[in-house]
């Protein structure tokens, strides 16, 4: 077993460029087809191997990212997982840093389990091969999956199913209202919405589309959006006023809340940033950032690391 070492690793945010429900099981998941798209944005995550127990330490770059280090965090959980799959009786020290919102459709929680994932299989010395990581994953979120890969990837099943997609890089101004949209209440509101469209529960096999031209054929669609304004009717009247002050095409990715608008580069989204500005009043976040750097981050010793916001 490898001697004990601090590894870290960014837990980056992602956006769902497009998301559409294609059928629902018998037990009531909703499928879909969504095109996830990772994010340089990031949290950053530190694990080392302890004598025992785990535990963790919350900081963030803002107040109101915050998460409780409890036990049922879910970078907890993912720690507790592997060591049980790997039958490792020691523990891990965790430290959190948190610089993506929570509850607003970034997939911070899930990325933050990816992350604690892949920091305790490496400390361990990869006890749990690929498909392993991935089956635990599952275990602890839909989307956790994806954030073993990152990049950009198309997700089927309930999420779980991936396939790689090509998407130029960009850049992308975040709009994050000061409420979130709770993901039950968003597909509650979506399976009524469904009732009212088709009687029957049954599943549509959808190919995967061909990615070559993926940002033309996809629009930025997401299904959810209409379930989620319902939820929150003022994310309506949001999207609305970015649509104005922007005046470019505009975005939500997962269950809400927030709202994306893609840009060409760092120029053009920096200006669409003081476009929108006045959004700030209002207790609205405005996120400057880009897709990831290319290829898949791999975990390494801490030291100079953190501290480096959302560009590294």
């Amino acid at each position: 077993m490898a001697a004990a070492a601090s590894l870290w690793l960014p837990a980056r945010a992602k956006l769902n460029l497009s998301l559409r429900i294609v059928g629902r099981r018998a037990d009531g998941y909703h499928l879909l087809e969504t095109l996830f798209h990772a994010l340089a944005l990031h949290d950053d995550l530190v694990v080392v191997r302890t004598a025992r127990e785990v535990t963790l330490q919350v900081t963030a770059a803002d107040a109101a990212f915050l998460v409780p280090a409890t036990a049922d965090n879910l970078v907890s959980r993912a720690l507790r997982a592997v060591a049980q799959q790997s039958g490792y009786d020691g523990g891990f020290a965790a430290t959190l840093h948190k610089r993506i919102p929570h509850g607003a459709g970034l997939g911070g929680g899930s990325s933050d389990a990816a992350a604690a994932l892949r920091l305790a299989n490496a400390l361990l010395d990869e006890p749990l091969a690929a498909d392993r990581l991935h089956q635990v994953a599952l275990t602890l979120g839909a989307d956790v999956p994806f954030f073993l890969h990152g990049g950009s990837q198309w997700g089927r099943g309930i999420g779980e199913q991936l396939s790689p997609a090509n998407i130029a890089a960009q850049h992308f101004v975040l709009v994050v209202p000061p409420y979130g949209c709770a993901t039950a209440d968003v597909y509650k509101s979506f399976a009524h919405l469904w009732q009212q469209r088709t009687a029957t529960d049954t599943v549509r096999p959808i190919p995967v589309p061909d990615t070559s031209d993926a940002l033309l054929r996809m629009g930025f669609h997401n299904d959810l959006q209409l379930a989620a304004e319902r939820v929150r009717p003022e994310l309506a009247e949001l999207r609305c006023r970015v649509a104005t002050l922007a005046r470019r095409a505009v975005g939500m990715t997962g269950s809400g809340s927030t709202l994306f608008v893609p840009c060409a580069g760092n120029a053009e989204a920096q200006q669409c940033a003081n476009d929108l500005a006045s959004l700030g009043q209002e207790g609205v976040r405005l996120l400057v950032t880009r897709s990831a750097p290319m290829g898949v981050d791999r975990p390494q010793p801490p030291d100079g690391v953190r501290g480096v916001g959302d560009e590294r």
